[in-house]
């Protein structure tokens, strides 16, 4: 059997199997496991009996969940007997019930190797367990077999050989104690007849399923169908063997060691080149010019500086030159830059490469740092918009005086809208407004303001809005909180936008304009607060809302004077209903740590 199981799963792995090698692989199983049943064995009903058996008694409900069953024929075997068994699947021929070069979809494929990986573990276990009359009997993992709640079909028949309850999302969670049935466990309506779909297996926990289910063990029967299927993919390839690749000797003995030799430098240096190219000798060079002195070191660098390009963009010869860049000398570094002169945006584009850029935007001085940024100035837009590209836009901003961004503050002030919004475009703005000066902004910190309430609930625009709170100008950050005092139910209870209220008490509190923010606050106060007898104030809505407990909790960290007399008024006028609240109960521990009490 396992070794039947095992010719199954290598079919199976090849991502598409025909049926032809499908069945003839379970065929070949079911033979396997017949004739280790010796005279002990089952001398009843042939396997087609039963499936026919099972589906003349089934439903209609039933016999529509397999439409494409097809005929089963079995010879039945006594002990010893010489007739192996044969499945028909409804064709003229044995084992095709489609045209040949017809295949099982991926996801067929994928099923029926996790069936091929159960039959290859099962071994000789008696195949009567497939009898379609058995209970659901749930396979889990270290307590045998747990009676289920569903009638499981008969596994053995499928046309596929892969069952329906092998589909994953019928068959629900296999987690622990789940039966081995689609209707034991997390299948959503069960059928009538199997009205105990809320029954599962019996095992280390009690099996939850049916309508109701349990989120719980769903997510741990998802986890458990996702290692299933990882574990089902073919292993990754070796690594190459060394001796069969044409490489250095040297290399070669690195590469055997994984970098823990000792070669010496004067070894390396005829195939430093090699080594920087590589896994196990770009770390050992590394190590090589870290351990050297000044001139160990210039030989590198006279070796490498000439191909600085294209290393800066190879998997493992970035890091290289990276280092290079670390260690080398002024005069050094200076040269390596005009190697990346004429290559700068293509590398800004690219993994590797923009890493090689922003190390040199980093470490060179301000002349040099200005010619490379010269080849980016017609592409901001492009670079910006680029996975890679953005970050070195963002080191330009942090790295050069910010007069020398000018080009960089134009082009997004083209559509500071469009930006403020985009996934790496608002990432380019925080910088701007970081290290720049209101003076260099005044066109974006206006075009800001304008959508403020647009950008606070916009996945990435409320950063942008934050940021401006913190390091706009007074007359931005009041104008900010206004418009949150305006919108605080709608603002307080929005995923985005909630952070920005947070920020708002944050910045009116301990900011750099808090004392000139005061009357701003307290009127922020009082949005959230409402009148002492107002019940419906926006404080009520947010008590118990998920993001909305987040912002009371902020506003009793950063309360002070009349405003944290009326906030702890109105908490203790609400404490019955924070006490029976999951949310409430944080804001009374926030209550406890500021105020020295719970609200009595």
């Amino acid at each position: 059997m396992a070794e039947a199981g095992q010719e199954f799963l290598r079919a199976a792995e090849q991502g598409r199997i025909g049926h032809g090698s499908t069945a003839s692989a379970a065929a070949a199983a079911m033979n396997a496991v017949n004739k280790a049943k010796g005279p002990a064995g089952n001398r009843g009903q042939s396997y087609g009996e039963e499936y026919q058996n099972f589906m003349a008694n089934a439903d209609d409900q039933t016999r529509s969940l397999f439409p494409d069953a097809g005929r089963v024929n079995a010879v039945s075997r006594d002990a010893g007997g010489d007739q192996p068994m044969k499945i028909n699947l409804g064709g003229d021929q044995e084992f095709n019930s489609r045209p040949a070069s017809q295949d099982i979809p991926a996801m067929e494929a994928l099923q029926a190797q996790q069936a091929a990986a159960m039959f290859a573990q099962m071994g000789s276990m008696n195949m009567g367990m497939y009898n379609p009359m058995a209970m659901g009997m749930g396979m889990t993992p270290g307590m045998g077999m747990a009676p289920g709640m569903g009638m499981a079909p008969p596994m053995a028949f499928s046309p596929y050989m892969y069952p329906p309850m092998m589909d994953p999302s019928m068959m629900g969670m296999m987690g622990k104690g789940a039966g081995f049935s689609p209707y034991g466990m997390g299948m959503p309506k069960a059928p009538p007849m199997y009205a105990g779909g809320a029954g599962g297996g019996k095992g280390k926990s009690k099996g939850k399923g049916g309508d109701a289910g349990d989120k719980k063990a769903k997510a741990k029967g998802e986890k458990k169908q996702k290692a299933k299927a990882k574990a089902g993919r073919p292993p990754s390839p070796p690594e190459e063997d060394d001796a069969n690749v044409n490489r250095s000797a040297v290399l070669t003995e690195v590469r055997k060691n994984h970098g823990k030799c000792k070669v010496p430098l004067a070894e390396v240096m005829p195939h430093v080149l090699e080594f920087a190219k590589d896994q196990h000798g770009s770390r050992y060079l590394q190590t090589l010019i870290d351990e050297s002195d000044a001139a160990g070191r210039s030989q590198v660098f006279e070796a490498i500086v000439s191909y600085t390009a294209s290393l800066a963009n190879d998997t493992f010869g970035n890091f290289v030159v990276q280092k290079l860049f670390d260690i080398c000398s002024l005069e050094e570094k200076k040269k390596l830059a005009d190697q990346l002169s004429g290559n700068v945006l293509d590398l800004s584009m690219q993994q590797y490469g923009c890493r090689v850029i922003q190390k040199a935007l980093q470490l060179l001085p301000r002349e040099t740092q200005q010619l490379l940024a010269t080849e980016l100035k017609e592409h901001v837009g492009e670079s910006i918009e680029n996975m890679h590209g953005n970050h070195v836009i963002q080191k330009c901003i942090e790295q050069m005086p910010p007069d020398s961004v000018t080009f960089i503050i134009d082009a997004v002030n083209e559509k500071v809208d469009f930006w403020a919004a985009h996934m790496y475009g608002c990432r380019v703005i925080q910088r701007l407004l970081e290290h720049c000066t209101s003076t260099q902004l005044p066109r974006m910190l206006d075009s800001i303001l304008l959508s403020v309430k647009k950008l606070a609930m916009d996945p990435y625009g409320n950063y942008v809005v934050q940021h401006m709170l913190e390091h706009g100008r007074k007359e931005d950050k009041a104008k900010v909180i206004e418009v949150v005092g305006a919108n605080i139910h709608e603002f307080a209870k929005n995923k985005c936008s909630s952070n920005v209220v947070e920020k708002c008490f944050e910045i009116a509190a301990i900011g750099e304009h808090a004392t000139q923010l005061d009357q701003d606050r307290s009127q922020l106060y009082m949005a959230v607060l409402g009148t002492p007898q107002d019940p419906n104030s926006a404080l009520s809505q947010m008590l118990d809302d998920r993001f909305g407990n987040y912002i009371v909790q902020r506003m009793i960290e950063y309360s002070k004077g009349s405003d944290r007399v009326l906030l702890q008024q109105k908490l203790n006028a609400m404490d019955q209903v924070l006490r029976s609240s999951p949310n409430g109960k944080h804001i009374l521990a926030a209550a406890q740590k500021e105020f020295g009490h719970p609200p009595q």
